[in-house]
């Protein structure tokens, strides 16, 4: 079924409301409100320090299955496109939560039931849909059946350019959440690369190439062994310095980290 859209509300009532939700899968986790500046590390001796740049620059570590981070990615998509300021580059990190998963996928509700119980499944699907309807963000947990593995999806995004890879994420993340398509199948994921104006034959061979999947696994391990615990994970550095966010964060907290990164 597809989610009604909500009343819009104030940005602190959306934020509140957020903050309240409980995540949908491990490591998916709702947002923060307020963003937190990261610490600045000193330059090695003799080592320059570099000059400010003008750009800014968004790192977002994130799976594709994750709710929280269809909603996060869709309120940065927001913040920007209200961004007053300079360019801003965003760059798009593999995060995998569950790395077991295997090349066929699992069924859902048996893979969640299994970690929260049967009962719970269906608030979790009703919280992340309400949350998700306030910005506008759709949520169909009725025809979604499988959870896929993400390798083969995220392998597709590194693989696009620079400029549509998060126009080909949001394609991949509509046809997943009210479509319920099986992302982790070829086929679907060569018609998402087709959709946002590129050749499939690319596609094909990123979605042949072994190396490619196996890439997205090293860069997955490394933000775990960074620490890293949830996602989305938000990373803005700017002339001012840096900004760090977690969770699907509000359109609004991400224009005012924005801000403070750019000074």
């Amino acid at each position: 079924m597809m989610a009604a859209m909500m009343p819009r509300r104030s940005a602190l009532q959306r934020l509140s409301q957020l903050t309240a939700a409980v995540a949908l899968l491990p490591a998916c986790k709702p947002a923060v409100p307020q963003p937190q500046p990261l610490a600045a590390k000193p330059p090695a001796l003799g080592v320059p320090m570099p000059k400010p740049q003008a750009a800014l620059v968004v790192d977002l570590t994130h799976d594709v299955i994750c709710p929280w981070c269809r909603i996060g990615h869709h309120n940065l998509r927001t913040a920007l496109g209200n961004w007053q300021g300079g360019a801003v580059t965003v760059r798009l990190h593999p995060y995998l939560l569950d790395p077991s998963v295997p090349p066929e996928g699992v069924d859902l509700r048996a893979r969640l039931a299994e970690r929260y119980g049967a009962t719970q499944l269906d608030a979790m699907f009703a919280r992340v849909t309400q949350v998700g309807a306030g910005y506008g963000v759709k949520f169909d947990f009725a025809k979604i059946r499988r959870t896929p593995d993400t390798t083969i999806a995220h392998a597709l995004v590194l693989a696009a350019p620079a400029a549509l890879q998060s126009d080909l994420l949001d394609v991949i993340h509509r046809v997943y959440f009210e479509q319920g398509a099986d992302i982790g199948a070829a086929a679907v994921l060569q018609a998402a690369w087709q959709e946002v104006g590129l050749p499939v034959a690319q596609a094909t061979a990123v979605l042949a190439d072994a190396g490619a999947r196996a890439q997205v696994r090293r860069l997955a391990d490394a933000a775990a062994a960074k620490g890293l615990q949830g996602v989305p994970h938000f990373e803005l550095h700017g002339p001012a310095g840096d900004v760090t966010l977690h969770g699907g964060q509000a359109p609004e907290a991400i224009g005012a980290a924005l801000r403070k990164a750019a000074g």
